[in-house]
């Protein structure tokens, strides 16, 4: 199986399964913001905030530095070392971590947030899910250093986020609203830490219960510490919002830009299922050498995110109060809010592959510093625009910050590693895009009165529709031979499963 092939199949897989997630993370904010109410959704969201940060922390940057770790390995025996030290190293910093954020918890929605108790016991409950979140992100990491995407996308990205849906829908008919807020994220955390060691004793042989065999491994640290610091100050930086809003504003404030955040991720998935099997792909490459290919590749994935990514962009900035109005009408004052993100998603995306450029290359501390420069930026914007202009200033905020890292990151790609993202090939999907928008643009008028859904479903296909025609009559290049097997994937037309042996073959 050839290079592209192998990408655009284990991407059709990741973006599938990422989109099922989505679906289920969407109608989970959703119901909860129809159900619950603008509040409760804020008190959520903060919460969840705080946690993904203790989360991010406690991991101590494992996940990433193991994916690097087994993809350079060649011996079975040192992999499964590596993995072992790394679980053992995850499950003591999350159960610190755990214990510091109930700790912490009364000190944070009283003091930071001047909020009631609820909050509080929010925070308390939610503490409880980071060990097993941290054993899940290091097992699914284990098995992607494998090559294999399947295994990590059907716990993180289907079991965890269906979960959370279905245990939300249960607690809020039998229980109460405020259930629905709490108990789903700890279920969700149980049950896919059970499937997803599971899934990494198939690939790697490794039963978590012999953790505890697990050895303190230095290197492994030293390596992974770099990135932890810059997965914190990325996590910070993407919860900077949410976190700040609650300092500034109030509960309500948050809810109305919880779901924008939510629909701008949608963009964002492209660029995660295209990382997923490119990481471990460019430090091998790198690992050996092979310049002209790592400069193919980094082309390669920048054009297919854009091409894939784009759509979704135009249909959200095109339609943004009818995808406002999913979530009730109380939400639709947050329509210019959402086409900010947006935008600033779609940058993150076509551009944030640079970032795991220089992971898998051996520079996480450029990264570092690129994410230390951005969050400050951040904060410091969210300080003078969010008193000011509440939501709308903490998306421009965000916004003019994800910009600044893409341009960043593009000089240091050029300069350390004499790779560039443009190739006039990436004049098809901008020029396509731009007929998908005039297209969109000219039957908005016409299809604005109908029900929400009805509009958003016919504005979605004829974007669909005119982008992907207006690519194939510019000609498809022999590069896209594989992602046409990918798109196959995503279609439904599912072949037998390849075995571990050919999908590692490269």
């Amino acid at each position: 199986m050839n290079t592209n092939t192998k990408i655009a199949k284990e991407t059709a897989i990741s973006f599938t399964g990422m989109g099922l997630g989505q679906i289920f993370r969407y109608l989970f904010t959703t119901l909860l913001a129809r159900w619950a109410g603008v509040e409760l959704l804020g008190i959520y969201s903060i919460a969840n905030a705080v946690t993904r940060i203790s989360e991010v922390i406690g991991k101590l940057g494992l996940d990433q530095g193991i994916l690097r770790k087994v993809s350079r390995e060649e011996n079975h025996e040192n992999k499964q070392t590596a993995i072992l030290s790394a679980l053992k190293m995850g499950l003591i910093s999350g159960l610190i971590f755990m214990l510091i954020q109930i700790a912490l918890a009364g000190y944070l929605a009283e003091n930071i947030f001047n909020q009631s108790s609820l909050l509080t016991k929010v925070i308390t409950i939610h503490a409880l899910s980071l060990p097993f979140y941290i054993i899940i992100h290091i097992s699914a990491f284990s098995t992607q250093a494998y090559k294999l995407l399947k295994y990590k996308i059907v716990v993180t990205e289907i079991q965890n986020p269906l979960i959370l849906l279905l245990a939300m829908i249960v607690c809020y008919f039998f229980y109460s609203a405020e259930s629905a807020i709490i108990i789903p994220v700890v279920l969700s955390a149980v049950l896919g830490c059970i499937t997803i060691t599971i899934f990494l004793k198939k690939v790697s042989g490794i039963n978590i219960l012999s953790v505890k065999k697990g050895m303190f491994n230095r290197d492994l640290l030293n390596y992974s510490l770099p990135i932890m610091f810059m997965s914190i100050l990325g996590t910070v930086l993407h919860w900077t919002d949410v976190i700040m809003l609650g300092y500034f504003t109030d509960p309500a404030t948050v809810g109305l830009y919880h779901p924008a955040a939510r629909t701008a991720g949608i963009v964002r998935i492209v660029l995660l299922s295209f990382a997923g099997i490119y990481g471990p792909l460019m430090a091998e490459m790198y690992a050996k050498k092979q310049t002209l290919e790592m400069n193919h590749l980094f082309k390669l994935v920048t054009r297919w995110i854009t091409t894939f990514s784009l759509p979704f962009a135009i249909l959200i900035l095109l339609f943004p109060k009818k995808i406002m109005l999913i979530f009730g009408s109380e939400y639709l004052p947050g329509y210019p809010i959402l086409m900010l993100l947006v935008t600033a998603a779609f940058i993150q995306a076509v551009f944030g592959i640079g970032g795991t450029t220089l992971n898998m290359t051996g520079f996480p501390k450029i990264n570092l510093m690129n994410t230390f420069i951005a969050c400050g930026f951040n904060i410091g914007l969210n300080f003078y625009l969010i008193p000011t202009m509440g939501g709308k200033g903490a998306a421009i905020a965000t916004l003019i910050t994800l910009s600044f890292i893409a341009f960043i990151r593009i000089i240091q790609n050029w300069k350390l590693l004499q790779l560039t993202p443009w190739s006039p090939k990436l004049i098809k999907p901008i020029l396509a895009g731009i007929m998908a928008f005039g297209a969109g643009y000219y039957i908005k008028v016409l299809i604005m009165p109908f029900h929400t859904i009805i509009t958003l479903m016919s504005g979605g296909f004829i974007i669909v529709i005119v982008f992907f025609t207006t690519l194939w009559l510019l000609g498809l290049d022999e590069d896209d031979s594989g992602l046409l097997a990918g798109v196959q994937i995503i279609l439904g037309n599912f072949k037998s499963t390849p075995n571990n042996k050919n999908e590692n073959s490269n």
